[in-house]
């Protein structure tokens, strides 16, 4: 018997996960999500993401794939999986795909959000997805740098590193919208360095106060430095959103 290739879309509130890959002795989405389907479909299977994601961030719409033997249906697959796995990991979507489909090669971009709470007081409901900077910022001085950032350019002064990779991404939207106390940056490219999107956030928040001008944050995309750009803004404002194929 043929094996399917079934497609997930996953949605997971990180904060008490060490992010996507599976780690040793380490609570993760990948490993808890696998381990659900090995219980349903009497297999070891192998579950691959759309890419990883760091501790304590969160997801919207994270696709994944695996192949199996199992002829559970994958309207009957989403429920399933769904009475199994914490409240805060579920599973949106389920469908039987060509086998050749695979969730992290076959992206052509990846929409994510970092969420900034700007008010002086954070209320709880929103802490655990927003990063709280109570600190005045100058919103016209960061719009330059926002539309600096789309294109094709070199983002080693926005990775984590040591770099031993191509550190040149194409950008095809960044945008800063202010919602009430609110501040969200909404990014999609064809693909992410590590911390990537978190340090374009911190060198944004850098400009906003006065601590960078635009000449420095220009220079950046030339000089490769990690350590003249921005901070790493917390893990838990950034939200994957969508992955697009």
């Amino acid at each position: 018997m043929l094996k399917r290739n079934i497609r997930l879309v996953l949605a997971f509130e990180g904060t008490e996960y060490c992010g996507w890959q599976i780690q040793k002795n380490q609570p993760t989405i990948q490993g808890i999500v696998s381990g659900a389907i090995s219980r349903i479909t009497g297999e070891q299977i192998q579950l691959t993401g759309s890419g990883r994601t760091d501790a304590g961030t969160h997801a919207r719409g994270l696709v994944a794939n695996f192949h199996t033997h199992s002829q559970i249906a994958p309207a009957r697959l989403v429920p399933a999986l769904n009475s199994m796995l914490p409240r805060d990991i579920r599973i949106l979507s389920a469908r039987t795909v060509p086998s050749d489909f695979h969730a992290r090669r076959d992206a052509l971009s990846k929409v994510y959000r970092y969420q900034i709470f700007l008010g002086s007081v954070l209320k709880p409901h929103l802490a655990r997805e927003h990063f709280h900077f109570p600190y005045p910022i100058d919103l016209s001085k960061m719009e330059p740098a926002v539309c600096r950032f789309r294109g094709e350019h070199d983002f080693a002064s926005f990775a984590k590193g040591p770099l031993k990779m191509n550190t040149i991404r194409t950008i095809f939207r960044c945008d800063l919208t202010r919602k009430g106390r609110r501040l969200l940056l909404t990014v999609e490219g064809n693909g992410f360095l590590h911390h990537m999107v978190r340090n374009m956030a911190g060198t944004l928040l850098e400009i906003g106060r006065g601590a960078m001008t635009l000449t420095e944050f220009k220079e950046l995309f030339t000089i490769r430095d990690r350590t003249l750009a921005g901070f790493t803004a917390p893990a838990h404002g950034l939200i994957l959103l969508k992955v697009k194929y």
